[in-house]
């Protein structure tokens, strides 16, 4: 008896057509392997796959320097810090010992006190008025010195212009000098005493000097002097 055959279901050819897709991706892929790292190539393959080191490259000319940049922003300024704390007062010092007494500089001092006398009117010189003292100085020393008085005319109408101030003379007798000369000592005679207060100070040179208060009356009267305070000092 003769066998019919069967046709294949739809199942089986599915099965076979997977088979035959899964055989030919295999050898697909095989053939675009991707190497991507040296594990996956053999010890003995990778070691041939080395070439020999080459020389080494030869070294080029240094650039140029490049151009400066610009210089850049200020930064702006920090905070003020904290004031810091203040140190500790320190040990008060040892006191040091007294120093040597300095030269005072005063030589000797004269004083000329008591009434006072008569200036005559209608003079161009100077006269003392009243009592002096006397001095001495060698080249350099310096006189210095002042006074007190009162003065009045009693035949002045009042407002009378006169001189007066500290003068020296040499004790020989010779010129009376003012100390300032003639600036600033001017006053007025009147009727009733007024005081008159004069202080200079003078180099005259070596010598022996007479000092004290002294006037010149340019008035048609005699000026009258009362008590004379004052003193005079020679210093280096």
């Amino acid at each position: 008896m003769r066998k019919l055959l069967r046709r294949p279901s739809p199942a089986m050819v599915v099965a076979c057509l997977a088979l035959f897709v899964a055989s030919t991706g295999a050898s697909t892929a095989a053939r675009h392997y991707l190497i991507t790292s040296t594990k996956q190539i053999k010890p003995s393959v990778l070691h041939k796959l080395k070439g020999a080191k080459g020389p080494p490259g030869v070294q080029g000319e240094p650039g140029e320097p490049g151009e400066p940049g610009e210089p850049g922003e200020p930064g702006e300024p920090g905070d003020q810090g904290d004031e810091g704390l203040r140190g500790a007062t320190g040990a008060t010092g040892a006191k040091g010992g007294a120093g040597a007494q300095g030269s005072s500089g005063i030589v000797t001092t004269g004083v000329f006190n008591g009434d006072g006398g008569t200036s005559p009117p209608n003079s161009n010189v100077w006269v003392f008025a009243g009592p002096i003292a006397t001095v001495t100085t060698t080249a350099g020393q310096r006189l210095t010195g002042a006074a007190e008085v009162p003065l009045y005319s009693t035949a002045s109408t009042g407002g009378q212009v006169f001189y007066y101030g500290l003068c020296y003379q040499p004790s020989t007798g010779d010129v009376i000098s003012n100390f300032a000369g003639m600036a600033d000592s001017f006053g007025k005679a009147y009727p009733e005493r007024r005081s008159f207060a004069a202080a200079a100070s003078v180099v005259p040179g070596a010598g022996n000097w007479k000092v004290g208060f002294c006037v010149i009356n340019y008035l048609a009267n005699s000026i009258d002097a009362g008590v004379v305070n004052g003193w005079v000092q020679v210093t280096n």
